[in-house]
């Protein structure tokens, strides 16, 4: 099957395939990667699925009933949706859409490929010969007609054996397409800064390549902030245009959905519920508007994903661990306390701390339009209500989600609960009272009823409550990716989620990991732009 997978069992491989089908050589070389694999070791696979075509593996091998399983429930439209099998170790990424447009948006140097020649137009062919370094092996899903060889020879490829061809160009290869544009080739020491839901999954994708993680956070516990809130809902936005951050939200839900099956208790941490999005009811309507059905949705506790990502192993948590200021020694990033004690020291530093990662950057002198994005950031404020359901009656089957969300029961201080809320405020609410009339009057809109059944606990002051802030930046989109314009950089940040961070920190780890290795991304490069940390630096430049 794959030539070289018996080769380097230390470094990741690559696998580009222009048409996934039923995924039978996804899973043929699955299996070849696990009897040559080693524990550091990782098979990134990139497969191209056409529009309108549906996924359903036959194979019922343990590799393929795993594929099956992850498969269960992913939606069919345009985008790149990432899914991390054999304990996260085995990254398949499914692009959807026409080859031409999937092949024009991914970013990755492909140890194999898989390319069927029935798509074998030269536009595709230069695209795909964009994608292979020297040595690179192709594998034609028949013999090829003559355009398709002819236009294999014309780009470089010399043809090794009936079928398979090589990437030997007669000419110079840029450097960087002969070898891993990674900075790290090996795996070494990593400090996260940051123990709430960016950090955690930012730590659990390093841990996975190798890395030796110690996490630091101010916090006593993981989750100590916004990430520590009691439930809420994972939900993809919907709009009429597909814009990028319905594209975003999408491949991020989808993601989030897969830790979420793979690491928590259904029922008890999370629960694939879906969601009513309801219009507002109108002033002095007793029945909520019209409303649409998000089968992609579901309600999770984030502070118990947060935990199960931080037993990965190679992983450490240390709490009680405010850093006060970075400090650079040798090739090492020193994290000290306010008195100078040093908290780690690591090769690789990843700031994922929310606003306070503002301050500490200043030691790395980023670019200008790096820190205006970083003085921009700033703290959005909400806050939940949070009664018992035991017994409520008019309480609906499924969350609801518009003017606020509502979640009909979650598992809270060994009862069930209702959670509902939450606002997006400039500043925090100075008590309970305000919280709860803000969320009752966003409760009344999206569905009177459901006021209605929760009226007596309010007025009674059987609500509970919970206050959180979310750290925002200049165009409501994350931060991720290097602090340093440079190939070696060693400080990265993944901050700012705003209010999405359920639904996008899995994503923006994945994304950060891939930059830090050279690795496949998990979204098309236009969508990984948008999350670039040195969005504004790039804008500036362009704009000069």
């Amino acid at each position: 099957m794959l030539t070289g997978l018996d080769r380097a069992a230390d470094s990741p491989w690559t696998v580009l395939d222009t048409d996934f089908a039923d995924g039978e050589r996804f899973v043929a070389t699955w299996q070849a990667w696990d009897r040559n694999a080693r524990s550091t070791r990782m098979l990134h696979y990139m497969g191209f699925v056409p529009p309108g075509a549906v996924l359903a593996p036959a194979n019922q091998t343990p590799h393929g009933k795993a594929l099956a399983n992850a498969l269960w429930g992913l939606t069919a439209k345009p985008g790149f949706y990432r899914l991390l099998l054999a304990e996260g170790k085995v990254s398949l990424t499914l692009c959807f859409g026409a080859a031409n447009a999937s092949l024009a948006q991914v970013s990755l140097q492909a140890d194999s490929i898989y390319f069927s020649a029935a798509t074998g137009e030269h536009k595709l062919l230069l695209a795909l010969s964009k994608c292979c370094k020297r040595g690179t092996r192709v594998y034609l899903a028949d013999d090829g007609d003559e355009a398709t060889t002819h236009g294999l020879s014309g780009l470089g490829f010399r043809e090794v054996a009936p079928k398979s061809w090589t990437y030997d160009p007669a000419w110079s290869v840029r450097r960087s397409r002969q070898t891993s544009r990674a900075s790290w080739h090996k795996a070494q020491r990593c400090t996260v800064i940051g123990a709430g839901i960016s950090g955690a999954s930012v730590a659990r994708s390093l841990a996975l390549r190798g890395w030796k993680v110690q996490v630091l956070d101010a916090h006593a516990h993981p989750s100590g902030g916004a990430s520590g809130l009691p439930a809420g809902l994972v939900s993809p936005v919907h709009s009429l245009d597909d814009g990028p951050l319905s594209q975003l939200t999408r491949s991020g839900c989808a993601l989030m959905r897969q830790h979420a099956q793979n690491s928590l208790v259904q029922g008890q941490d999370w629960e694939p519920s879906g969601s009513l999005r309801q219009r507002p009811a109108q002033v002095g309507h007793a029945d909520a508007g019209p409303s649409q059905w998000l089968k992609d949705a579901f309600w999770l506790q984030p502070a118990a994903l947060v935990r199960a990502w931080l037993s990965t192993p190679g992983l450490a948590f240390v709490g009680n661990a405010r850093v006060d200021r970075l400090a650079r020694d040798g090739d090492a990033w020193v994290c000290l306390d306010a008195s100078g004690k040093e908290l780690a020291r690591s090769e690789l530093l990843v700031v994922a701390n929310a606003l306070d990662a503002a301050r500490l950057l200043d030691v790395a002198a980023p670019s200008p339009a790096l820190i205006a994005a970083l003085k921009q950031m700033h703290p959005m404020y909400g806050g939940l209500s949070v009664g018992s359901s035991e017994g409520v009656q008019g309480l609906p089957d499924v969350p609801l989600q518009g003017s606020g969300n509502f979640l009909p029961s979650v598992p809270w201080s060994q009862t069930r609960h209702w959670v509902a809320g939450a606002g997006f405020e400039a500043a925090p609410l100075p008590n309970a009272s305000i919280l709860h009339a803000g969320n009752r009057s966003r409760l009344a809109l999206l569905d009177p009823k459901v006021e209605r059944a929760v009226a007596a606990q309010f007025d009674a002051g059987e609500v509970a409550h919970w206050q959180g802030q979310r750290c925002v930046s200049h165009d409501r989109l994350p931060l991720v990716g290097a602090v340093q314009a440079a190939p070696d950089a060693s400080l990265w940040m993944s901050a700012a989620m705003g209010a999405r961070g359920l639904t996008l920190a899995a994503l923006c780890a994945e994304l950060l990991a891939a930059r830090i290795h050279a690795e496949p991304l998990p979204l098309p490069t236009r969508l990984a732009r948008l999350l670039d940390a040195q969005r504004l630096e790039r804008r500036t430049q362009s704009a000069t």
